[in-house]
């Protein structure tokens, strides 16, 4: 539950929620996940993209099997395994979609990501230098500043990568890149404000 992990309401509204909703009771929802087919589920559920075997292919129990990167870290990184995560989920987008439509999403989510980790960065080293400077005093948590930075990241980076891998342009935009410039510019003005009272 939570911001921070908006997966569900990024789902229900990208084109897939959306198509999944209008279509719930056309689907075979019973399917055994080793025998599921297009024809069955022509429209994906969380559990068709990450966990079934759609049409033929393996099956796994692993959510993240298939993702090539940690988008819930501050800065996004790939994962030890991110060529076959890429390619496992891929073999599954292209049950459905044309290759060149599943690159064009990849590369529109990865510069998101690239995005994302840079703001991340100069919001960290906003605060970084505060400390560094000695403007800022104690334990992580102990100043207000500490927790923009934290929800800049926590909760803004991850709904925008989140959004753009899965599909939800208001979660990318609104929920995303909209605050985390918003807070990128109360941490300078805080910034700002502890530097002139010392």
């Amino acid at each position: 539950m939570g911001p921070d992990h908006s997966q569900i309401e990024i789902y229900e509204e990208s084109k897939h929620g959306v198509l999944f909703a209008a279509q719930q009771s056309s689907l075979n929802l019973a399917a055994p996940a080793r025998d599921l087919t297009t024809r069955d589920m022509f429209v994906p559920t969380c559990a068709t993209c990450h966990m079934s075997g759609l049409n033929g292919r393996k099956i796994t129990h692993n959510p993240s099997e298939r993702l090539s990167e940690f988008l819930a870290d501050p800065i996004t990184n790939r994962r030890p395994n991110a060529a076959a995560g890429k390619a496992n989920m891929q073999a599954i987008c292209s049950q459905c979609h044309a290759h060149e439509t599943i690159e064009r999403v990849y590369a529109q989510a990865q510069k998101v990501v690239d995005l994302t980790n840079d703001r991340v960065n100069m919001a960290q080293s906003i605060v970084d230098g505060l400390r560094k400077d000695g403007f800022l005093k104690g334990k992580p948590f102990e100043n207000p500043i500490d927790f923009v930075l934290f929800d800049l990241w926590h909760y803004d980076g991850r709904t925008a990568k989140h959004g753009a891998y899965m599909g939800g342009a208001d979660f990318v935009q609104w929920h995303g890149n909209y605050p985390m410039l918003q807070k990128t510019v109360e941490l300078r003005a805080m910034a700002s404000d502890l530097r002139r009272k010392r």
